[in-house]
């Protein structure tokens, strides 16, 4: 009798896990790296949820397992939530983004620092996700939002149909980067209008995500300084749908011509299966 109800309850578990949405599933993975971080460490948790190729930025990109392998023995402690979530129509390729705290020392009471991390995640072929990417920005602690995820579906081009992304695709995603940078660089600012979705989430150092559409409408008339973009490589969902581009950059001050240099991370999604939008914009200085 012990038996058979162990085997029921192993075969619940795993119709309960099976059922997951790719969306669920990729909430949950992040969930659980937030967690091993909680319970053991930074360096533990990164090491078991990036991807073989990964890439976080220390303070250009580089490899993430390799600099957490060589990394010491952490005392502090990094702790986060996601608050919004996305996934491609292919469910092999999403993004999570919240809000973190950083304390020095793990008994600490007050962070040292807080602001706003982007994950991106790529399913791997035994089905779990692993971090592709991970990049943030730092700003002062602000009250969490409640969870969401995209109001605007990922919508293949092949109507449904998922297959391998072809290079014609990929090229076309870091053609369309190449064409968005070189506008942005003559244009400045402005030149987002054309090319943010309705739901764009644009982070940048020293404040919360600009989310709201005035705020972000205002960010955009700024001329008090000047961004340069160079992309150094793209990534798209077998579905053709969901796609992301990382690089680096400059930005000027132009009052006193003061320049620093940046990493960047663009999500691009094709919203209606025919036009590509930026849904998340992160520009970070490096340090």
């Amino acid at each position: 009798m012990r038996l058979f109800f162990n085997i029921l309850i192993f075969t619940l578990l795993s119709i309960t896990t099976n059922a997951q949405t790719p969306l669920e599933s990729l909430v949950n993975a992040e969930k659980a790296f937030a967690r091993k971080s909680a319970e053991t460490s930074t360096k533990a948790a990164f090491l078991s949820f990036l991807a073989d190729s990964s890439i976080i930025f220390r303070p250009g990109p580089v490899e993430g397992k390799p600099f957490w392998e060589a990394a010491q023995d952490d005392k502090d402690m990094l702790t986060w939530e996601p608050t919004f979530a996305d996934v491609s129509a292919a469910g092999d390729l999403g993004y999570t983004t919240g809000p973190f705290e950083y304390r020095a020392g793990r008994e600490d009471e007050k962070p040292a620092g807080t602001g706003h991390f982007v994950s991106v995640w790529e399913k791997q072929p035994d089905g779990s996700w692993k971090v592709m990417l991970d990049l943030g920005i730092g700003h002062l602690a602000v009250e969490k939002p409640a969870f969401s995820t995209s109001a605007i579906p990922a919508v293949s081009a092949s109507k449904g149909a998922v297959s391998n992304a072809t290079p014609d695709q990929e090229a076309e995603l870091f053609n369309l980067e190449m064409e968005f940078a070189k506008a942005q660089n003559k244009q400045g600012l402005s030149a987002y209008k054309d090319w943010l979705s309705e739901e764009a989430r644009l982070y940048r150092p020293g404040h919360a995500p600009y989310i709201d559409k005035n705020e972000i409408s205002e960010l955009l008339k700024a001329t008090d300084k000047q961004l340069q973009f160079s992309p150094y490589r793209s990534f798209l969902s077998d579905s053709g749908d969901l796609g992301y581009v990382y690089g680096g950059g400059v930005v000027t001050i132009l009052e006193n011509s003061r320049s620093k240099s940046l990493n960047y991370l663009r999500i691009w999604k094709k919203e209606n299966g025919r036009d590509w939008k930026i849904v998340l914009d992160l520009v970070a200085p490096r340090r």
